[in-house]
């Protein structure tokens, strides 16, 4: 599971293919953030298309964990 960006508004943030009842992406909680206005709504299309593609969001010392720390992390939230 190799570690990959995604660039946002000039930034780049961590994220990870993880195989979870198939092949998800997952990221860290504060790109959800720089995703969205205060009052929920997406601060561009761009946004809304990157979101859309992700699965989870986790807290950033989460994904950056070993695979197996990510995958249990991430089952105990989605079952």
């Amino acid at each position: 599971m190799k570690m990959m960006t995604i660039n946002f508004d000039g930034e780049e943030y961590p994220a990870r293919l993880i195989d979870v009842s198939g092949k998800r992406l997952i990221s860290i909680d504060r790109l959800d953030v720089a995703l969205m206005t205060k009052a929920g709504c997406y601060v561009s299309e761009e946004a809304r298309a990157i979101d859309e593609g992700i699965f989870l969001y986790v807290p950033e010392p989460i994904l950056v964990s070993d695979e197996k720390t990510l995958v249990r992390y991430v089952k105990e939230l989605v079952v």
